[in-house]
């Protein structure tokens, strides 16, 4: 959850700003790999309970943000912020998940 607040804080400036900013980029590409990295380690039954999630795109993301990082189209990951986008999708999901595993 932290890190997708972190992303949210880097980002509440608008696209021109994350396009014109390398530092909020790096920040936000950290932070999309640290989820990736993340999701990877969650058991598969957890994950398994919540289908609409797109786990291993998740991931797989989060690899080619480590290992192919010269393949990053930043269109694409603003796309991913926009709102009601895939990262607003995910913190909901997140927020329920956390809520059912406190109760």
């Amino acid at each position: 959850m932290e890190a997708i607040e972190r992303i949210e804080s880097y980002t509440r400036l608008g696209k021109e700003a994350f396009f014109n900013d390398p530092l909020v980029q790096d920040g936000t590409l950290f932070r999309l790999q640290t989820i990736g990295e993340a999701v990877n380690q969650l058991p598969q039954e957890l994950k398994d309970r919540y289908p609409e999630i797109r786990w291993r795109d998740i991931v797989d993301f989060r690899n080619i943000l480590a290992h192919r990082y010269w393949r990053i189209d930043l269109n694409l990951v603003w796309g991913l912020l926009e709102p009601n986008g895939d990262i607003e999708q995910l913190k909901k999901s997140v927020q329920e998940l956390i809520q059912e595993l406190s109760s």
